[in-house]
């Protein structure tokens, strides 16, 4: 007797439960509350590394201004030559645009004191570089993304040598 290949119910069955069980344990990593947080917080170190460079491209100081007022903001800035002026290249707002699902949980500085600040209840936080990409001031910064339900964070940790890093809970 010849058989016909093929798929039995059986087997179909226990495939889709494979299946099933699979999609469930992924989907938690799709969230598109852990992609948004994820990537702001990438974008906002890169942003330090590239207030740095323009810093040295441009042979003044520059740097990043940290607005931690409501959802929270980041400012890239060099400072004009001739009229000494902050010219703003870049500034990104959290909670809007292409960081809806983002806010500033809070904010550490680290110098010769430690104050840590809930962001909508802060300020603003200035990290300067000279010409040659050497960071002004001699502390820490720790800035916390997290989505609205808060259950979601990435840190942002900027060094004394003013170097970013994305890490998951507090700042080494």
């Amino acid at each position: 007797m010849k058989r016909v290949g093929g798929l039995s119910l059986v087997e179909i069955i226990v495939g889709l439960a494979i299946l099933g069980i699979l999609l469930t344990i992924g989907l938690g990593y799709f969230n598109p509350d852990r992609i948004a947080v994820s990537q702001a917080s990438e974008v906002l170190s890169s942003q330090v590394t590239r207030a740095r460079l323009e810093a040295i491209r441009n042979n003044t100081n520059g740097g990043i201004t940290i607005n931690t007022t409501g959802n929270g903001s980041l400012q890239v800035w060099v400072l004009d030559r001739t009229t000494s002026n902050r010219v703003v290249l870049q500034t990104l707002t959290l909670g809007q645009g292409d960081f809806p699902r983002v806010r500033c949980q809070s904010a550490t500085q680290t110098a010769s004191t430690s104050s840590t600040t809930n962001c909508p209840n802060a300020g603003t936080y200035n990290f300067t570089f000279d010409a040659r990409g050497v960071p002004q001031e001699q502390g820490r910064l720790g800035i916390v993304l997290s989505n609205f339900a808060g259950n979601f964070q990435r840190t942002i940790c900027i060094n004394q040598q003013g170097r970013s890093q994305v890490v998951n809970g507090t700042c080494p």
